[in-house]
């Protein structure tokens, strides 16, 4: 394995904005210089108690089978993605990670020091929906990365690896077996002991003096700290319970920054690994209060803690996969994702995500590796290996290559079929209308020699969208021929989006580029009104005749309609109804086996995606009577009321915010004529943000 590594570096910070509302902004990518920064604003997709219960599930505080933890894992992962990477974010680290796959990847470094709350959560299973888990993959590695104080120079190196070990167990708190976590860190670095990479050196009390001492009188490049820690809400401070060697071994909280400055005296410690539970919790209005971070500001370049309680068998398979990449010379970052496979191969869970990396060294590298006996083992063992296998495999070898080397003489080597080119794409119209059908024109060319064709095709209207929104297979093409392929997508949202579109999914044809069968496309959403009618649901199904409306009808596009039941007798179970006269479609109510039973009910809108700036209801009046139409916002305080009283025949009821007025429509209810029975043929709503006079 090579120990030159360079990776690009992809840095986003998360911003608290207030009212439950973030941002991320884009503060350093590998697009070249003068590039502006990119933010993207969000809400979490998750209310508060969900939340709360997604990670009593992830962190084992409730507990569910290990493949229902493993599907919340993933599931919370892509939608907290979704979030974070939305809109202008996504499309720049799509064209970094691009970028990065000349290097040896692309390091995802987080800043959450304004998170707020989202400091706090398991980042570390950030998922991209279209490739997997960032932090599982060497090729982007996923790093908390905390301002830093003191920046500390890189020592150079030549293995063993030394690492101080202490292991923690004070007398009044439950015991921690210090034999038995001193032989299981043994048992798991015995080979790379036993290959001169690595040396382990048992502190002989864990006490902060004992600590003190021990490194003022010998050379260390790793602190291994074993046992309990703990987080004081009142005074906002991470702490290790160490022992007090004046009180019976009782336990002795040590602050974090105390324990850094204790590391921070000696200048050759570049990596802290905390192994226990707690460790790596952070506060939201002073990160630096955690004791992973803690070290990070005193200089020290890498520091690995445990965000959740970890397993004796997940705690053995880290150690002995991350000690290892470390002393071959990987970045700590790409060291600490080999880790985090090697417990996913040894335990089949999602603990895989409990070591959380704060990182300050710039490119990873702890250590200036110099040429040790270890480092030349390697290579001399590979030769005694090949030495053994004798003269048979060199034999088989030489055969292979004289055939390979006849074949190219006597036949010229086989060339593709075809080289596919996605040529252009064009949307029709150019700025989508929401609700309604958008087609993609791509002009698809065959830029090869041999005819290519029956090659499949599909689209996401999103690139963040976790399956395509279309699937459809290309007819043959000829050499040199072009064809086009019209594809529909609906639109249900406002926002800023990257569709991305992929040829030769299934990779039938042999192309001499693959990487030109992707293509990404703007889209930009028309600021008209978002008209809901009658005549076709979200799905594609059309409403060819009368029919209760399904509760979750409708939320595809981001919001639910609902009914409200009239006050008369038996009439609490009334749901909505689209009712089919002839060419008119129109909601009323009705009970769910008779739509002419409890007909003038109410319609209730609740925004899901977000609140919007307006809504307009527009129905036929069955009556003269008295209409309204009340919006709520998203504490459920009132922000308007319309009520008129109107005559029969067409009507519309509108509650809209114009400059400088800004309503923030979470939810909306109309009401009719009671007696009069319910026919509203469209609900508009207006876009989030209102329109300024000037744009």
């Amino acid at each position: 394995m090579s120990t030159e590594r360079t990776y690009l570096d992809f840095a986003i910070s998360i911003d608290d904005l207030g009212e439950g509302r973030y941002r991320s902004t884009v503060l350093e990518m590998p697009l070249g210089e003068g590039q502006a920064r990119v933010s993207h604003e969000f809400t979490l997709p998750f209310a508060e108690d969900e939340l709360e219960r997604i990670l009593a599930v992830l962190s084992g505080r409730q507990r569910v089978s290990t493949g229902e933890r493993s599907q919340q894992a993933r599931r919370f992962g892509e939608a907290l993605f979704r979030a974070v990477f939305g809109g202008p974010v996504y499309t720049v680290y799509f064209s970094s990670r691009d970028r990065a796959r000349a290097a040896s990847g692309l390091r995802i470094k987080l800043s959450l020091e304004n998170a707020g709350r989202l400091a706090t959560i398991p980042w570390e299973f950030l998922r991209d929906p279209g490739v997997d888990f960032l932090a599982l993959s060497r090729a982007t590695p996923l790093v908390r990365y905390p301002r830093s104080l003191v920046i500390r120079p890189r020592p150079a190196f030549s293995p063993p690896l030394r690492v101080l070990v202490m292991v923690s167990s004070p007398s009044d708190l439950e015991p921690v077996d210090v034999q038995t976590e001193w032989n299981n860190l043994l048992a798991a670095t015995e080979n790379l002991r036993a290959r001169g990479m690595l040396e382990l050196e048992l502190l002989d009390d864990a006490s902060l003096r004992t600590l003190q001492r021990r490194l003022r009188t010998g050379e260390y490049h790793v602190f291994h700290y074993i046992g309990h820690s703990m987080f004081d809400p009142l005074t906002g401070q991470g702490m290790l319970a160490l022992e007090d060697p004046f009180g019976e071994n009782s336990s002795f909280p040590v602050r974090g920054e105390d324990l850094a400055r204790e590391l921070s005296e000696e200048n050759a410690i570049r990596l802290v690994v905390l192994n226990s539970c707690q460790s790596g919790a952070e506060v939201r209005d002073d990160p630096f209060a955690g004791i992973a971070s803690s070290s990070v500001a005193r200089g020290i370049p890498a520091v690995v803690a445990m965000q959740y309680v970890i397993s004796e068998q997940a705690a053995g398979a880290f150690s002995e996969e991350f000690y290892r990449a470390v002393a071959e010379g990987l970045p700590v970052d790409a060291a600490v994702s080999e880790a985090r496979r090697a417990i996913g191969h040894a335990t089949g869970g999602i603990e895989w995500a409990t070591p959380v990396l704060y990182m300050r060294a710039a490119d990873g590298m702890l250590f200036d590796f110099g040429r040790g006996e270890a480092e030349t083992e390697r290579p001399v063992r590979r030769t005694a290996l090949l030495a053994g296998i004798g003269g048979v495999v060199l034999l088989a070898l030489a055969l292979l290559g004289f055939l390979i080397w006849r074949a190219s003489e006597d036949d010229p080597p086989p060339s593709p079929e075809g080289d596919l080119v996605i040529e252009s794409i064009r949307l029709e119209p150019r700025r989508p209308i929401l609700g309604r059908k958008t087609f993609f024109q791509v002009t698809v060319r065959n830029d090869g020699s041999e005819p290519v064709g029956g090659f499949g095709y599909d689209l996401r209207g999103n690139v963040l969208d976790a399956e395509p929104s279309f699937r459809g297979e290309v007819a043959p093409i000829s050499p040199g021929d072009s064809a086009t392929i019209w594809i529909p997508h609906v639109y249900s949202w406002w926002g800023p989006f990257t569709a991305l579109l992929r040829i030769d999914i299934d990779n039938v044809v042999a192309e001499t580029d693959e990487f030109n069968n992707i293509a990404h496309h703007p889209v930009v959403i028309d600021r008209a009104p978002f008209e809901i009618t009658f005549e076709e649901l979200p799905d594609g199904a059309n409403v060819d005749e009368s029919m209760p409306l399904p509760d979750a009808a409708y939320e595809p596009w981001g919001f639910r309609l609902g009914a409200v039941p009239p006050d008369g007798e038996g009439c609490a179970e009334a749901v909505l109804w689209i009712m089919v006269e002839g060419n008119e479609r129109y909601l009323s109510t009705g009970l769910p086996d008779d739509p002419a039973a409890c007909n003038d009910g109410g319609l209730e809108v609740v925004l899901n995606y977000g609140p919007v700036s307006g809504v307009v209801t527009s129905f036929e009046a069955a009556g003269e009577g008295e209409y309204s139409l009340v919006a709520f916002g998203k504490n459920g305080d009132t922000l308007d009321l319309v009520a008129d009283r109107l005559s029969a025949g067409e009507q519309e009821l509108e509650i809209s915010g114009g400059f400088p007025t800004r309503l923030e429509v979470a939810r909306a209810v109309w009401q009719g004529v009671v007696g009069t029975p319910t026919q509203i043929t469209a609900v508009a709503l207006l876009e989030p943000v209102p329109v300024r006079p000037w744009d």
